[in-house]
């Protein structure tokens, strides 16, 4: 049996093609506004990822974070068993769940910047996928961190990320 790690880890650089190019278009939108606005992003210019997409809408972060689930993908669906929680709030999950998601949201909100991680899906016996995301800061007007986009892809590399685990 895998070892499951309710962690994502933080990763210096993405490998994935589809998350870069995620991330090049962020980095378009930023010479715009400091924080790229919501509505510049649309999943479905995305389609590659919009399975892997969860898009979230910070509630707010001080002194607790909190968010709510707008969107969620079909297969973070499948591979989380999240069904029907869109519209969900992240502390009304369990607390090692609701853990898990604040700890990416709130470096994201912290950084104001995109930020990028690996890690598997946990306690939903698929600690065998392992995957690659990344996470990014949009907003409704440009200053704030309103919304955190998360998207994620699988990692067919299998390699470890150097100096982790």
């Amino acid at each position: 049996m895998l070892h499951e790690d309710p962690r994502w880890h933080s990763k210096t650089a993405l490998e994935r093609p589809e998350l870069l190019a995620l991330l090049e278009q962020w980095h378009g939108w930023a010479q715009v506004e400091p924080i790229p606005l919501r509505k510049r992003f649309d999943p479905v210019d995305f389609p590659k990822l919009l399975p892997w997409v969860i898009l979230a809408e910070v509630l707010g972060d001080q002194p607790h974070f909190d968010a709510r689930y707008r969107y969620l993908g079909t297969e973070i669906v499948h591979n989380f068993k999240s069904a029907n929680l869109t519209g969900t709030r992240i502390s009304d999950l369990a607390p090692i769940f609701a853990r898990r998601w604040s700890e990416v949201c709130e470096k994201v909100i912290a950084t104001r910047g995109p930020q990028f991680f690996r890690g598997a899906p946990f306690m939903v016996d698929k600690a065998f996928l392992k995957l690659e995301m990344l996470a990014l800061p949009l907003s409704r007007a440009g200053d704030a961190v309103d919304f955190v986009v998360i998207a994620m892809t699988p990692d067919s590399t299998g390699r470890p990320e150097p100096g982790g685990k």
